[in-house]
């Protein structure tokens, strides 16, 4: 190998590049046999340009059960934070396959063990359905459904905290489980009939 990786980066430097910490452990993974190969999607290594980025994807699939694990580095002043989060394809209310996050974090040994416990509550028997709820005032009501509840609620704290760090977003989540939710649905529905019903009287 001529000391330079598949992706392109320089090995000399051994990581030490100020603007791209970690990266050079963060490449290693490339080349090792687990769940973690990455691939780098955007790097940009000229020190003189804004939006100077370092984003890498991985892809975990189990059975029916899709997992994206991406990492990226967030400018600050003086240095950069790598970021790593975790996302569960799951489906939402037009039944169409949808990535959402349900861990974001600056540890990637954390953001491991979040995926390793996901991959060990599906593999584990009696996995319920739960759909996370995502309702907006005055707007509309998005859902998300995930083949179980851990997950389903991980999610919803994320949901929640992104929410408080941007006023922006400007929602209620909550967490039901599969045979709940349906059966609200037909209580609105019910209700909704009722309503047209007496409108018409």
């Amino acid at each position: 190998m001529n000391g330079e990786s598949p992706s392109g980066t320089d090995r000399t430097r051994g990581g030490r590049d100020p603007r791209a910490p970690h990266w050079f452990d963060f490449n290693q993974i490339n080349e090792l046999p687990n769940d973690w190969g990455f691939k780098v999607l955007e790097w940009d290594d000229d020190p003189d340009t804004d939006g100077v980025d370092n984003r890498g994807e991985a892809e975990v699939v189990r059975g029916d059960h899709r997992f994206v694990i991406t990492t990226w580095l967030q400018p600050r002043e003086c240095t950069h934070d790598r970021y790593w989060s975790v996302t569960y394809e799951m489906v939402n209310q037009d039944g169409e396959s949808e990535p959402l996050s349900f861990h974001i974090s600056t540890l990637q040994s954390i953001a491991r063990n979040n995926l390793g416990h996901a991959l060990d509550v599906l593999d584990s028997a009696g996995t319920e359905p739960h759909v996370l709820v995502r309702d907006y005032n005055d707007g509309p009501r998005e859902t998300f459904e995930y083949p179980t509840e851990h997950m389903a609620e991980k999610a919803a704290d994320l949901q929640v905290e992104l929410k408080i760090g941007n006023n922006d977003r400007d929602y209620l989540v909550t967490v039901h489980s599969k045979d709940e939710w349906q059966q609200t649905l037909e209580r609105e529905r019910s209700l909704h009939t009722d309503t047209e019903r007496e409108g018409s009287e």
